[in-house]
């Protein structure tokens, strides 16, 4: 097998495991911090958990439908790397009965390689219904996050493989008090093998693709 491949597949997988920041727009002039956890599945001393991968965010809602937010991942900078996403989200339509709202989250992922000096960047964009329910507010999503690879090449000037990458996803948000709590499953790259690849790892279509396990709290003021 190609090593170039299984390197892009890896990349690709690990690269595009970020989860969702925003579905649901906070209140015009609303903030928000939060803490995220979690990353693809892997298979580690014959258990299977998730990449430990954190970050901690703000948000802020420039109006009742578009929240603008970014985030620092803790993880990369332990690594020595400098790893942000930044973006907005955008209501498009407001829940009608059983007709979900709808969201769209354009953001970039930028992280810069301190031990070699170079960076990447990568544009996403993520479409997601949701349906609030409760006095509360609580509420399920679904949808999907595509991830573009902007390089034409990658590793030894090989041609990049894929171009758009698409991971679905669904989640839920217990609105509690000024405090959120979202669990997210992400379906990474369910069309790459991965059965080959170096790193182990494990999801719900076997050895397509991976999946992704998050956790996040976020307050809000």
């Amino acid at each position: 097998m190609n090593k170039v491949f299984i390197f892009l597949a890896a990349i690709i997988l690990i690269s595009s495991c970020t989860a969702t920041r925003y579905v649901e727009p906070l209140e015009k002039n609303k903030q928000a911090v939060g803490f995220n956890f979690g990353g693809a599945l892997i298979e580690y001393s014959g258990l299977t958990i998730p990449i430990p991968l954190t970050a901690v965010s703000y948000a802020r809602g420039l109006s009742d439908n578009l929240t603008v937010f970014g985030s620092l991942h803790l993880t990369s900078m332990y690594y020595k790397n400098f790893q942000t996403d930044l973006g907005v989200t955008y209501k498009l339509l407001e829940q009608n009965k059983y007709i979900p709202a709808l969201s769209v989250t354009p953001s970039v992922n930028f992280i810069k390689h301190k031990g070699e000096g170079n960076s990447n960047l990568w544009p996403s964009i993520d479409l997601n219904g949701y349906w609030n329910y409760g006095k509360k507010n609580h509420y399920f999503y679904a949808g999907i996050m595509n991830w573009f690879e902007l390089s034409k090449t990658r590793a030894h000037n090989e041609p990049s493989l894929r171009r758009v990458v698409w991971n679905p996803q669904v989640g839920h948000v217990f609105k509690l008090g000024t405090f959120q709590l979202a669990t997210e499953l992400k379906f990474l790259a369910p069309y790459e093998k991965t059965d080959f690849i170096f790193i182990p790892y494990k999801g719900i279509f076997g050895s397509n693709g991976a999946t992704g396990v998050f956790i996040n709290l976020s307050k809000t003021f």
